[in-house]
């Protein structure tokens, strides 16, 4: 067998590393540069998991200014904002749903606009359970103008001599009523249609069952007065 040509070359260890003060110097940096990399990998890594991740954020429509009770709301009133939708209350209105709705309550700079706080909502909406609506008739001009969604009021019935229908005095009948509704302002006709006698309108108030029966029994002897 023919002998291998690279039988006759002698063995050559590898060289030994570079030595002296050069050499050192560059081996320490080297291993400072790969222990910052390191170091930096790890931190990136720790700051990628605690890190939690970005909340979801939604518009929103809110008030630009305090707005008080009855108040129509226009585009004007409201602005789009974005909240966190945790945040964001149930019931909050589009942008479609605002204009003309009437406040059922007073709304602050800044308060998200729901259902809630406008005649726009579930008729009964934010009322105690078990809540019914009745209508009261307001023959008092004056005073039916200065009612709106979210005043509070006592409705007081006449009442009268049996025998003599003389008036005797009056009854409470209704304490602090919620306001519902109130006729539009151009006063065509009652509440869902309905025709109250003529110089009067009726408002439809929440109240519980019984005060509601109370309400029905005293038809046409009814005062409403406003609380403060």
């Amino acid at each position: 067998m023919p002998a291998s040509p690279l039988a006759d070359v002698p063995f050559r260890p590898p060289a030994p590393p570079p030595r002296g003060p050069g050499a050192r110097r560059r081996r320490r940096l080297a291993r400072r540069w790969l222990s910052a990399g390191l170091v930096a990998a790890a931190g990136g890594v720790a700051v990628a998991t605690l890190t939690p991740p970005s909340p979801v954020r939604v518009p929103v429509l809110v008030a630009v200014r305090d707005l008080p009770t009855g108040a129509v709301l226009t585009a004007a009133d409201v602005a789009a904002q974005p909240r966190e939708d945790a945040t964001v209350p149930d019931g909050a209105l589009s942008a479609g749903a605002v204009h003309g709705a009437v406040l059922a309550a007073p709304v602050r700079r800044g308060e998200v606009l729901t259902d809630a706080r406008t005649t726009t909502g579930p008729l009964l909406a934010g009322q105690p359970a078990g809540t019914v609506a009745t209508g009261v008739e307001v023959d008092d001009p004056a005073l039916l103008q200065s009612l709106a969604p979210g005043a509070r009021v006592d409705v007081l019935a006449r009442t009268q001599d049996p025998v003599s229908g003389a008036a005797t005095g009056a009854e409470r009948v209704a304490v602090g009523a919620v306001v519902l509704r109130v006729p539009s302002a151009d006063g065509a006709g009652g509440l869902f249609g309905s025709s109250p006698a003529p110089g009067s309108a009726s408002v439809l108030l929440a109240v519980d069952p019984p005060t509601a029966a109370r309400l029905a029994a005293a038809a046409g002897r009814t005062v409403v007065t406003v609380r403060s």
